[in-house]
């Protein structure tokens, strides 16, 4: 039975046979039983391509009767992370999105093909119904982004999840409508068609929620990781399990390295800690193998301890291993502050920010924002003309900020509080239900309004679009001084909205400046035109479900 292992080397630990003779026995009783089904269907003699076939047969059959599907499935590894563009974005979501729009395409089409008068074009590969139809999806999906249909919560929380579909179904019946109604002459006489392409929407992301609700439920989507250490960086990592934080990855092991202090207290997990030292050459790669590991994460915080002869042993047999910084990064989109080296942030990928990267930067801030001024106009004005009625004072207030480089400017805001806010002189953040605003500051405090005005900035190039959000001079120096690497964000433009701003509540607090310090720098590290786009898109989220105003 020499010619299966051939195919599939390191099949004895993946299914976790310890013996040649139970191996053989094994795949020999699978090999006959697919043997008995090739027949019973009348197929040919078996050659050497069948052959191959009953093998991978054959460890499909002793992954099942041994219950090690995941195991099985270790051998194969995909990653449930995809890099794009720098910006890391889950496999489930790409999944997700493209699943919805090829089944809405294809509603589309087949309700517009009736009555299609376009003419065929490219090869006869393409005709106006294909093309509507695929821009159209196109538009649905990214409205579906913007709502927050493709985060996690919305799988999670089925009364948030109804109520992002019904925002997101009033913007593709509007996107529908007017699609329909400017290209009324390629479409012909469909006066009923926005209506029933909206229907038709709804049902496919009925049926790809419905999907893709079962698989993650049932973990097929997550990769099973094996994280050496039991210290700190390892109680973080479980901690993500804990908190239902984590939806991309399964910690099937901790395992301890010599000298290290343990700091795992829960055991949400299957965990199985081994004894320090307890590791011989080739124990943690067979480990791998027989847990149905896909990665090691290297998570101890003393490095002497370091298994590095297992370690080599694992990357030799073509096992994945990563830093626990990079882990990190790729799994929560943050760079934790707390391990953080500067090591790590000279050696790792990221920090790209050439001519031509700055020149598309400048352009999508100018395009972007003149669009936005153009569309908000009346709005700046209503707004201009109540906070004046209301009290008296200007109508912008002027503040000083840190900007690039730590130069400081002047921002301009919709003022939303009262003129004697700060009679002492002394700058303080901003509280829930804070006495300082008025009843029309309130309100486009609630709707980011107030953030308008900034809009000028960035014509000015003081300020981006995107970008961490500037923090007045006062509480720099102070965060500066308690936070480490608080002072790198000023490497990059300040924004009007920001990767911290979607991803995190308003801050108000040194633990809260903390945290939003993890999202900023990721976005110093991995920014680029797919990001501020995704941040963009993201924003009308956090508008639409007011999310950490005040």
């Amino acid at each position: 039975m020499a010619t299966e292992f051939q195919f599939f080397p390191g099949l004895g630990y993946t299914l976790g046979i310890r013996n040649d003779t139970d191996r053989s026995a094994t795949l020999t009783t699978a090999l006959e039983e697919c043997k008995l089904l090739v027949a019973r269907v009348g197929a040919s003699p078996l050659d050497d391509f069948a052959t191959s076939c009953y093998s991978f047969c054959a460890i499909l059959h002793a992954a099942r009767e041994q219950g090690l599907w995941a195991v099985w499935a270790s051998t194969f590894p995909f990653a449930m992370q995809l890099r794009l563009f720098r910006h890391f974005v889950p496999l489930s979501v790409v999944l997700l999105a493209s699943s919805d729009a090829l089944l809405i395409t294809g509603a589309f089409y087949q309700l517009l093909s009736a009555s299609e008068i376009g003419v065929p074009i490219v090869l006869r590969v393409s005709s106006f119904t294909v093309q509507f139809s695929a821009g159209l999806a196109v538009a649905a999906v990214t409205a579906m982004v913007s709502v927050g249909l493709y985060g996690h919560q919305s799988f999670v929380d089925f009364r948030l999840l109804l109520s992002k579909i019904a925002v997101a179904s009033m913007l593709v019946l509007m996107l529908v409508y007017l699609s329909a109604a400017y290209w009324r002459e390629g479409l012909g006489d469909l006066p009923d068609f926005p209506l029933k392409a909206t229907l038709i929407w709804l049902v496919c992301v009925s049926v790809t929620r419905g999907t893709f609700s079962v698989t993650l439920g049932r973990g097929l989507l997550k990769r099973r990781v094996l994280v050496l250490g039991n210290g700190a960086q390892a109680a973080r990592i479980a901690k993500l399990v804990e908190t239902g934080a984590n939806e991309h990855f399964v910690p099937i092991s901790f395992i301890g390295t010599p000298g290290e202090r343990l700091s795992l207290r829960f055991d949400p997990v299957d965990r199985s800690v081994s004894a320090p030292g307890a590791l011989t050459d080739d124990a943690l790669t067979e480990m791998v193998y027989r847990l149905g590991a896909s990665e090691i994460v290297v998570a101890t915080d003393d490095r002497r301890g370091l298994p590095v002869r297992q370690l080599l042993h694992s990357k030799l047999a073509g096992i994945k291993v990563i830093d626990f910084l990079d882990f990190w990064e790729r799994e929560t989109r943050t760079v934790d502050i707390e391990a953080l080296k500067p090591s790590w942030l000279f050696y790792s990928d990221g920090f790209r920010c050439g001519p031509l990267d700055e020149l598309l930067k400048r352009a999508f801030d100018i395009a972007v924002s003149l669009g936005l001024l153009l569309l908000t106009l009346p709005v700046l004005v209503v707004t201009a003309c109540l906070i004046k009625l209301e009290s008296p004072g200007p109508i912008f207030y002027h503040q000083v900020r840190v900007g690039l480089h730590g130069q400081v400017f002047t921002i301009l805001k919709f003022r939303s509080m009262r003129v004697d806010a700060e009679t002492d002189g002394r700058p303080r953040w901003a509280s829930e239900r804070d006495p300082r605003v008025t009843r029309i500051g309130a309100i486009i405090r609630k709707l980011r309004v107030d953030e308008l005005a900034q809009i000028f900035n960035v014509l000015r190039g003081d300020m981006s679009f995107v970008g961490p959000r500037p923090e007045r001079p006062f509480f720099v120096a102070e965060l500066a001084q308690t936070i480490p690497y608080y002072s790198e964000r000023h490497w990059v433009r300040p924004g009007i909205t920001g990767w911290a701003q979607v991803n995190y509540p308003y801050g108000a607090s040194m633990e809260d400046a903390w945290i939003k310090l993890t999202y900023d720098l990721y976005y110093v590290k991995n920014r680029s035109i797919f990001l501020d786009f995704m941040i963009l898109l993201q924003t009308t989220r956090v508008i639409f479900w007011n999310y950490g105003a005040r």
